[in-house]
């Protein structure tokens, strides 16, 4: 067994996974990466990473701007960019250890003995005060905006994986940020991730 980790942490709109990786990721010195793959997509496409922005996490009109596919090609923006992330994640795990926060992180790397594989949720009212608190908009606003999330990134979910990108199937751990909070979701998290590598380092 080799000695290194990879964490994938898939997560609801407003259940602070970002945040609960970024922790993770401090208290085990490993990097963590999230939006870092655009920008690194960017930079081996040639694209400008406002426009990869736009389709991340999403899907778009299978008809893209001809600027566009004259930058990229004939195929949609939204599969090369599945395509260059997908390979750079797979770069990144042979390598080191690490947390990588969605992008399907859990499918593309399914048969890679080194991961584990966890999914945060929350129930949708406790994500809406979330949202409304951090965003600092209106109830009504948050419920939206937590909606249209959770469609966008079933969509995004599914259409690469095809399975919905809540379920339970693929996960190792799933954790009610609700019910634990920021830390105790790290606690435990942490905690498995220790012994995972102290399982490879007796191995």
């Amino acid at each position: 067994m080799s000695k290194k980790l990879i964490i994938t942490i898939g997560r609801e709109f407003g259940s602070e996974g970002h945040e609960i990786g970024k922790e993770l990721a401090e208290r085990l010195g490993i990097a963590m990466y999230d939006k870092d793959l655009l920008a690194i997509a960017a930079k081996r496409s040639g694209v400008a990473v406002e426009h990869l922005a736009n389709v991340d996490e999403s899907i778009t009109n299978r008809f893209i701007e001809p600027y566009l596919g004259f930058v990229m090609g004939n195929d949609n923006l939204n599969d090369k960019l599945f395509a260059e992330e997908s390979q750079i994640i797979r770069d990144i795990a042979s390598k080191e250890s690490c947390i990588i926060i969605g992008r399907c992180a859990d499918y593309i790397l399914k048969d890679d003995p080194d991961t584990v594989h966890a999914f945060i949720y929350a129930p949708y009212e406790v994500r809406v005060r979330i949202i409304k608190e951090k965003h600092g908009i209106t109830e009504d606003a948050a419920k939206k905006l937590v909606k249209k999330m959770d469609q966008v990134r079933n969509s995004y979910y599914t259409f690469y994986v095809g399975k919905g990108w809540n379920r339970k199937e693929g996960k190792d751990v799933l954790l009610n940020r609700a019910k634990f909070g920021i830390d105790g979701c790290v606690d435990i998290l942490e905690a498995m991730a220790r012994n995972r590598m102290q399982e490879q380092t007796q191995s």
